[in-house]
């Protein structure tokens, strides 16, 4: 007989029947079990009653396919053999014999063979589900089973439940599925060992669960309290994410210096925590966040890096926007106006009379259109109010 689907020795172990090494074969993973699919398992089985187990048919499959797996592997093997490899608590050997596990491959070739035990009471029982399953399954590789889980299957009976699925049960899904995501993204985020941001996180994750719970329902008993319940938990979010951004930052530009950035995040969060859904955390007041700490010598290095002195470039660069940002963004074009006011005098610019000395003219108004590569005088004038 042909050995297929064999994944390698199973150490130095026999088979029982036949003066050969035993071959363990590669098998089919567990099928992923989602939450919709034990759901749909459970109203089956609630309808069918007690004689239909999912579970059991489930871990029938399952064992089916090691079992034809193990025969293709091994085609002298017994039923015996099987239990030795898949389930080691079922084999009872001899007192007198030595433990398999222990033998190297002389000691198992000229030591006492066939391998000297029994089954375990269990698999021993007249009419045993194991044996008759054994017996009925031909020997197949993984590469020639059917799949435990059909892909095609599974996909068709989601696009299913999306067309059928209600409006207001799909929002509620997905309203479910946008809170855990954004707070698994948080929860993700490194910001040291900062242990009272966990806390906040973990207290975040049990007020989430309270209050998407009855969203799981089919029906919804007061909407208006689930949605105040939902605004509560977006303000309660909305703190968590702007303590741990503060944390990441401070961690990630303080990697350094992890003792000055623990202190400066615990004053904060004293300062902070009171002020959390009160309205009062992004307010300009008196008793605003101005905790200070001491720098020690180690690190001052930390501090100083946080501050590059600007490259040549930068600098050039600065001196060419004149400071003057708008909306974050260096403008293409500025149009810049000079004006100064001054009196009547005896000059150039105005001639001196009597009437004209309480009068006030406007003088050198001046124009300028500039970018960052030339500067442009567009008029000039002087004028008289």
């Amino acid at each position: 007989m042909v050995r297929k689907g064999s994944a390698g020795l199973v150490g130095s172990m026999m088979l029982l029947n036949s003066y050969q090494r035993m071959h363990a074969p590669y098998t089919q993973d567990v099928p992923i079990m989602t939450e919709d699919m034990h759901e749909e398992r459970l109203r089956a089985a609630e309808v069918l009653g007690n004689a239909f187990s999912f579970s059991a048919q489930l871990e029938k499959d399952i064992l089916t396919s090691d079992m034809s797996a193990f025969k293709a592997a091994n085609p002298d093997a017994v039923f015996e053999d099987f239990i030795r490899w898949h389930s080691p608590g079922d084999w009872e050997p001899c007192e007198a014999d030595v433990s398999e596990s222990s033998m190297d491959h002389e000691t198992e070739l000229n030591a006492d063979w066939p391998p000297r035990g029994s089954l375990s009471e269990r698999m021993s029982e007249r009419g045993n589900s194991w044996r008759q399953i054994w017996n009925d399954v031909p020997p197949l590789p993984v590469s020639e089973q059917k799949p435990l889980l059909d892909p095609n299957r599974e996909g068709e009976k989601i696009l299913h439940y999306l067309e059928t699925i209600p409006p207001h049960q799909l929002l509620q899904q997905m309203v479910c599925t946008a809170f855990r995501a954004s707070v698994g993204c948080l929860n993700r985020t490194s910001f040291g060992a900062f242990e009272q941001l966990k806390i906040r996180i973990e207290q975040l994750y049990l007020t989430m669960a309270s209050t998407l719970k009855p969203l799981q329902a089919t029906l919804l008993h007061d909407k208006n309290e689930i949605i105040d319940d939902l605004r509560r938990l977006t303000v309660v979010s909305e703190h968590v994410e702007k303590l741990v951004i503060l944390s990441a930052s401070m961690h990630r530009k303080l990697l350094a210096a992890p003792r000055l950035s623990t202190a400066i995040l615990g004053d904060y969060f004293k300062y902070y925590l009171p002020r959390m859904g009160t309205g009062l955390e992004g307010r300009n007041e008196q008793e605003e966040f101005n905790e200070k700490q001491q720098v020690k010598g180690h690190e001052r290095a930390a501090i100083a890096d946080m501050f590059m002195t600007p490259t040549a470039n930068q600098s050039w660069r600065k001196v060419l926007s004149m400071g003057n940002l708008l909306n974050g963004h260096e403008p293409i074009l500025r149009e810049i106006i000079f004006s100064k006011r001054d009196n009547v005098v005896d000059t150039h610019y105005a001639s001196f009379t009597r009437s004209s000395l309480d009068h006030e003219i406007e003088t050198h108004r001046m124009y300028i259109c500039g970018t960052s590569n030339d500067l442009q005088v567009a008029l000039s004038v002087s004028s008289s109010d």
